[in-house]
């Protein structure tokens, strides 16, 4: 499998994953209830939402991509439950967050290290 087309893959996921997220949290419908920060409770719903959010709209945009954007490796499935569950997976390592992308770039200089030595 390659790595750094895995990690490619997962960053162009999360950047458009990222933008569409910002973008539906802003519409006028949305934005009190998901941009508005609150308090105690109503804050823990509302982040919980937001991840919901961003989970759904990564899965849907890696059902979107192009086959040829796969990373070498990896198979992109053709039935309905695979895809599926791999959109859902792709979908949340989109949404990870910054302690994914803290944990790949360690990952990668932990990989480059051991190769060069």
């Amino acid at each position: 499998m390659d790595l750094n087309g895995m990690v490619t893959y997962v960053a162009t996921l999360s950047v458009s994953t990222e933008r569409v997220t910002e973008f539906i949290k802003r519409l006028p419908v949305f934005s009190t209830f998901l941009f508005t920060q609150k308090a105690g409770t109503q804050e823990d719903v509302r982040i919980l939402c937001v991840h919901l959010l961003a989970v759904v709209i990564g899965g849907i945009i890696c059902g979107f991509f192009p086959k040829t954007l796969v990373p070498t490796g990896i198979t992109f499935p053709t039935e309905f439950w695979d895809k599926a569950a791999y959109c859902l997976l792709f979908g949340i390592l989109a949404s990870g967050g910054s302690s994914f992308w803290n944990s790949a770039l360690d990952t990668l200089r932990n990989v480059k290290t051991k190769m060069s030595s």
